[in-house]
C-alpha cells in the first residue's frame, strides 16, 4: 500500500506544506521516517531540502502524487517541530527559519542508543552540600502536576558561580543550560564532563544531545534535540545575544521557557540583574508588577559586585575637559590596565549647561534632548523648546564632540603610555593582555575567572573602545564609563537595562569586591536608577522602577510591540488595520519608513499578524524587538 507524508520545503517564502510519495525502498531505510526527518523533494522543477511534518497523509484519488526523491538524514523530533510552529506564532515568522536552526548543520544518518536518565556518578545525590539560597531556587520552580508551571528567577552577583545551581539542576534530572557565549558553553561543558555527567554541547554535538543528560548551549541551544527535560536553566537571561537580530527577531530564553511548559520541566531564569522580561515571564504574564525572585545571600551577592565609583561631572573644574574629569585622569596614570569605554566614534548629540553641567532632557521621557540651533528637539516625542537650562536658567550650553579616535590621542597624552583602540570588531594585540593558559574569554562566566588566575606575564595597558571592548579583553584593573550618560538616556525604552548590562559585563572584567578591580562612571545623573543599583549591589529598587515606568508607558514586556518595514510594508499594514483585531490595535508611523504595531494583550497582537495576507516583496516583521 503507498504512503503519503507532508512536507514542509526549506523555503522560508513558501510557508505551507506539500504532499509526497514515500516509496517502499526509502520507507525501509537505514534512516527512519518519522515527523522531522529531513528529505529531499521536486518543487517546480527545483530540487529542495524539506521536513516531514505529518504522516499517513490523506491522498486524493484525481491527483497523482511525486514521490520523495531521497531522505537526508535525521532531523528535529517532532516535539521540536511542533515547537517551530509556536515559534513562527510567536514571532511572526515562517517554520522553515526556526527548523534550520533545529536541525543539524551536518548530514545525521542515526542517533545515539537512548538511555536511561539517572543521577551521574560524579554528582553526590545528597544535597545536604548543597547552599540553600540553590534548593530554594529550584524547590520554587515545582511545576504544575499537568505542566504549565511557572519559571523561578534567581538572581546571583555578577561574579557569583553559578556551578551550585547547574550541578543541582543535573542532580534533579535531563537537563537544558543555556549560556550566552560559545566560551562559556565549552567551558561548562568541560566542567559537567569532568564531574562524570552526560554532557552535548548544542549545536556542535548535535546527535548527542538526543540522548546527554545535560544539554549545554548558547541561542541555538534552545533547539536541541533533547528528549522530555526535568530542569532547564538559562543564565544571564537578560544578555541580548540570546535574541536573533534579523526577522523573526526569536528570543532563545523565551523558547526555553516555552520548551519547560510543555515538558512539564523546572525553569530557572537567573543572572545578576533580573530583566522586567523574566518578571513578566515569572508571573504568567497576568498584568501584575508582583517581583518574586529568589537570591544569593545578601553578603554574597554584594561580594561578587566590585567596588563602583560614580563621577559626578556636575562637581569638575570646567579646565578639565570635555571627556575627562579629575577621578579618572588619576586612574589613567596608574600603573595598572585600564578599560576605557565610549559608544561613540562620531559627534554626540548631548549637550550639557555650561553654567552648572545639568545635562539637557524632555520634561517627559527623561532622554537627552538635541541641540539645534538655539532650541532642543527630541526627535521620537516631537517635544520642542528653548535652549535655557532648566536647573539654573542659563542659555550657553556644550556638546561632546569628541569620539574614541579622539580621546585616545589626548589619552595618550595624559597617561604617557600607548594606548590600544577596540572598535566594532577589531582585536587589540594579543601580546598586550597576555596569551597562554591564563587568558580568558571576556564571556567565560565567572566561575570560570575563579578557577583560572590572570596571566602572570600580562603588562599593563591601557584601553579605549565602543562597547565591543568589553568582549575583547579578557581582564583588567579597572574599568572606565567616559560618557555613562550616552547609555543612560539613549532613544531606546530599553536603555536603563542596556546600560546595567554594561556594568555587568565591566563587573566581570575587574573581579569581585575582595580583589583590587574597581568601576568608575562618569556621569552627570549621579541619581539615576541604575547607578544606584550597581553602587549599592542590589538591583531591587531598579528592577521595581524599571517594571513600572514600562507598564506606566505601554512599552514591552507589558504591552506588546510589532516593528513593521520593508517594500511591502504599506500593503501588509493595511491588511492589518482591516482585518478583524484592528480595533484593538495601536498602529502608529510610518517613522522613517517604520510602523508601530501595539497592542495591551499579547495573544491579539500575534493573531493580527498572522492573520493579516502578506503581500509579495520585502517585509521585515519584528515582535518586540530589543531596539526600538
Amino acid at each position: 500500500m503507498q504512503q503519503a507524508v507532508q512536507v514542509l520545503v526549506d523555503e522560508p517564502a513558501i510557508d505551507r506544506e506539500f504532499t509526497y510519495l514515500l516509496p517502499p525502498e526509502l520507507a525501509s531505510g537505514r534512516v527512519p521516517i518519522t515527523v522531522g526527518t529531513i528529505v529531499r523533494v521536486v518543487l517546480n522543477r527545483r530540487r529542495l531540502r524539506g521536513w516531514v511534518t505529518e504522516l499517513d497523509a490523506p491522498m486524493r484519488a484525481d491527483l497523482e502524487l511525486a514521490p520523495i526523491s531521497s531522505v537526508v538524514g535525521v532531523g528535529p523530533p517532532p516535539h521540536v517541530v511542533e515547537l517551530a510552529r509556536w515559534a513562527a506564532w510567536r514571532w511572526a515568522g515562517t517554520r522553515a527559519r526556526f527548523l534550520r536552526t533545529a536541525s543539524p548543520d551536518r548530514v545525521v544518518k542515526g542517533l545515539p542508543a537512548s538511555r536511561p536518565v539517572r543521577l551521574p556518578k560524579g554528582v553526590s545525590d545528597d544535597p545536604s552540600g548543597t547552599p540553600e539560597w540553590v534548593e530554594n531556587a529550584l524547590a520554587a520552580a515545582v511545576p504544575a502536576p499537568a505542566g504549565g508551571g511557572l519559571p523561578t528567577v534567581v538572581r546571583l552577583g555578577p561574579c557569583g558561580d553559578e556551578w551550585p545551581l547547574v550541578v543541582e539542576a543535573v542532580r534533579h534530572g535531563r537537563s537544558l543550560v543555556l549560556v550566552p557565549t560559545v566560551a562559556w558553553a565549552a567551558q561548562l561543558v568541560g566542567r559537567l564532563r569532568q564531574a562524570g555527567v552526560s554532557t552535548a554541547l548544542a549545536p556542535r554535538d548535535w546527535a548527542g544531545a538526543a540522548s546527554a543528560h545535560a544539554v549545554v548551549g548558547t541561542r541555538a541551544g534552545a533547539w536541541a534535540p533533547s528528549g522530555r527535560l526535568d530542569v532547564v536553566v538559562v543564565l544571564d537571561e537578560h544578555d541580548e545575544a540570546y535574541q536573533e537580530e534579523a526577522a523573526p527577531t526569536w528570543n532563545a530564553r523565551d523558547v526555553a521557557v516555552e520548551r519547560a511548559r510543555r515538558d512539564g520541566a523546572r525553569c530557572l531564569l537567573a543572572g545578576p540583574m533580573p530583566s522586567p522580561d523574566a518578571v513578566h515571564i515569572a508571573n504568567a504574564a497576568g498584568g501584575s508588577t508582583r517581583i518574586s525572585l529568589t537570591t544569593a545571600p545578601r553578603p554574597d551577592e554584594r561580594e561578587a559586585w566590585p567596588r563602583v565609583q560614580i563621577a559626578d561631572r556636575r562637581q569638575d573644574d570646567p579646565a578639565t575637559g570635555v571627556w575627562c574629569g579629575e577621578a579618572l585622569a588619576e586612574m589613567l596614570r596608574s600603573d595598572g590596565t585600564v578599560v576605557c569605554v565610549l559608544n561613540r566614534t562620531g559627534r554626540a548629540r548631548l549637550a550639557y549647561c555650561a553654567s552648572c553641567g545639568e545635562l539637557a532632557r524632555s520634561r517627559t521621557s527623561g532622554r537627552a534632548l538635541r541641540l539645534e540651533k538655539q532650541q532642543f528637539t527630541d526627535p521620537d516625542s516631537g517635544e520642542i523648546r528653548p535652549a535655557v537650562c532648566e536647573f539654573c536658567g542659563a542659555t550657553k550650553f556644550r556638546r561632546a564632540r569628541v569620539g574614541v579616535k579622539g580621546v585616545a590621542e589626548e589619552m595618550e597624552r595624559l597617561a604617557r603610555r600607548p594606548v590600544i583602540q577596540v572598535v566594532g570588531g577589531a582585536a587589540p594585540d594579543a601580546t598586550s593582555v597576555g596569551t597562554g593558559p591564563g587568558a580568558l574569554d571576556a564571556g567565560a562566566g565567572a566561575s570560570s575567572r575563579r578557577r583560572q588566575p590572570r596571566p602572570q606575564a600580562r603588562q599593563p595597558a591601557l584601553f579605549i573602545g565602543t562597547e565591543a571592548v568589553l568582549h575583547r579583553v579578557p581582564s583588567a584593573d579597572a574599568v572606565a564609563f567616559v560618557d555613562f550618560d550616552q547609555e543612560l538616556t539613549a532613544p531606546r525604552y530599553r536603555a536603563g537595562e542596556e546600560a546595567f548590562a554594561l556594568l555587568v559585563r565591566a563587573a566581570r572584567l575587574v573581579g569581585p569586591r575582595s580583589g583590587s578591580g574597581s568601576i568608575l562612571v562618569q556621569t552627570r545623573l549621579p541619581d539615576h536608577p541604575v547607578l544606584a543599583a550597581a553602587a549599592e549591589a542590589d538591583p531591587s529598587d531598579w528592577l521595581r522602577a524599571e517594571v513600572e515606568r514600562r507598564s506606566a508607558m505601554r512599552q514591552p514586556p507589558a504591552a506588546a510591540w510589532a516593528l513593521v518595514s520593508g517594500a511591502a510594508a504599506p500593503g501588509y499594514v493595511e491588511n492589518l488595520s482591516a482585518g478583524l483585531h484592528a480595533e484593538v490595535l495601536d498602529i502608529a508611523g510610518p517613522a522613517d519608513g517604520t510602523w508601530r504595531i501595539r497592542s495591551d494583550n499579547q495573544n491579539v497582537l500575534l493573531d493580527a499578524l498572522a492573520a493579516a495576507e502578506r503581500p509579495s516583496g520585502r517585509l521585515r516583521v519584528a515582535v518586540d524587538p530589543l531596539r526600538a
